[in-house]
Parts: structure tokens; C-alpha cells; sequence
């Protein structure tokens, strides 16, 4: 009998870290984008009079003239970089465990090796997912390829309809990634085409509304547990 519970107990424990996992993981960008509208504006939805950019021969006009800009239907290449949706959670975060004064380092940007294997993009999605971005390569109707980010939702949907952004010079940490990929695409390492909408996301805040479903699910499977077990038929012999 001691057996079963513990085993139990243990199955319990690790279904649970397993869901939280989940939740942390999961991008909430979604929830941010339901009131953002169709416009011109950098991460809203693209209005018919958005440019659709399709040849690497574009990028240079649409950065020099701040023209706002989309893509649509290239395939996808996830590139071994990604990015804090909130900025404001860069630097250093002391906590304290049993009375002891700790720290945490959150970087902007966190990188994994290339080419990137399948097995790290997953490992990368499940432990940046929920406060991470990464970044794609966009395949152009030229065959050229041009360095996407936008929140990390819209990869997940497998939308063929992505925001209104405008193309900007990359940072070093981008220009390096870039200039790796370069090696295998046609890929111009001095544009990003950014589609987020910087700013909508407060990382504190976000992450009291993960824990916050959290304990909402396990009250929830709690109460279905207690009830399950009320209803459950007597055995023979009891």
C-alpha cells in the first residue's frame, strides 16, 4: 500500500512540474494581440495598403523609406538566436532561498550552436518559450531569405498572415547569427524585418498571469479528484 502511494505521490509531483513547465513555456503574446487592430503600426495586423516585401532587392528601399512592410507564405528556417519579448527584464534579480540572498542573470539574448538541431530548438522553445522570441529566416519569391521576428504565437498557429513591420539594421548579436547563416542562404545580414510590437508585454506581470493559471488549473483538478473519488462504486468487501 505504501508503495502505491508513494508512487502515486511521485507521478503526481512530476505530471504537475510538467504542466508548469507547459504553462511558463507557452507564448501569451496572443492575449496582447486581441485589441491591437489592422493598421500600419509596427506588430498590428496588416491592412490591404501594407507592402507584401518578395525580393531581397526591396529590403534596402522599404529600410531607407520607414515603409511599413509584411511578408506572407515563405517557408521558415528557425535561426539558433532569440530575443526577450520584454527588455525591461534584462540584468540582475536577487531573490532569497531560506534566508540566503541569490541572484539571477537574465540575458537580452540567448543563443544555441549551428546548425540547430532539431533536439535544441526543442530544448530552446521549452525553456525560453515563455519570455523568449526566436528568430526565423523568411524564404522570399526570389529564393533569397530575409531575417524575420515577430512573436514567437504566430510560428506555433503555422499563419501564413504575419504583422505589419518595418526593417531595421540588425544588433551585433543578430549580425553575428546572420552572418553564420550566410553560410548555407542568401541572406542580407545587415536587415531584420521586426514584427513585434515592443513594449506590450510586461515580463512581471505576464508571469503572475502564468502562475495564476497554474493555480487555477490545480484547484480545479483538485475538485475533480475530490469528486471522482466521492463517486467512486464501493469494492467487494467493503
Amino acid at each position: 500500500m505504501k508503495k502505491h502511494s508513494l508512487h502515486t505521490v511521485f507521478r503526481s509531483i512530476v505530471c504537475a512540474a510538467l504542466a508548469f513547465l507547459v504553462v511558463l513555456a507557452l507564448p501569451t503574446g496572443w492575449l496582447y494581440d486581441l485589441w491591437t487592430g489592422t493598421g500600419t503600426e509596427q506588430g498590428q495586423r496588416s491592412s490591404g495598403g501594407v507592402r507584401q516585401l518578395q525580393r531581397q532587392e526591396e529590403i534596402e528601399a522599404c529600410f531607407l523609406g520607414r515603409t511599413p512592410v509584411t511578408v506572407s507564405g515563405g517557408g521558415l528556417a528557425p535561426c539558433p538566436l532569440a530575443r526577450l519579448r520584454d527588455a525591461g527584464q534584462e540584468g540582475t534579480h536577487y531573490h532569497h532561498n531560506s534566508g540566503a540572498k541569490g541572484s539571477v542573470y537574465v540575458s537580452e539574448y540567448i543563443t544555441a550552436g549551428y546548425p540547430l538541431s532539431p533536439l535544441e530548438y526543442a530544448l530552446q522553445r521549452v525553456a525560453a518559450g515563455g519570455f523568449y522570441n526566436r528568430y526565423y529566416l523568411m524564404e522570399l519569391g526570389d529564393n533569397s531569405w530575409l531575417c524575420v521576428y515577430f512573436d514567437d504565437y504566430l510560428a506555433l498557429t503555422g499563419t501564413d498572415t504575419y504583422p505589419t513591420g518595418y526593417v531595421r539594421y540588425t544588433t551585433t548579436e543578430e549580425r553575428q547569427m546572420l552572418n553564420r547563416m550566410a553560410e548555407d542562404h542568401d541572406v542580407d545580414p545587415v536587415y531584420v524585418l521586426d514584427m513585434y510590437r515592443h513594449g506590450k508585454v510586461n515580463w512581471m506581470v505576464d508571469l503572475g498571469l502564468r502562475l495564476a493559471v497554474c493555480a487555477a488549473a490545480a484547484v480545479i483538478v483538485g475538485g475533480i479528484k475530490k469528486a471522482v473519488s466521492k463517486c467512486r462504486l464501493p469494492t467487494r468487501g467493503e
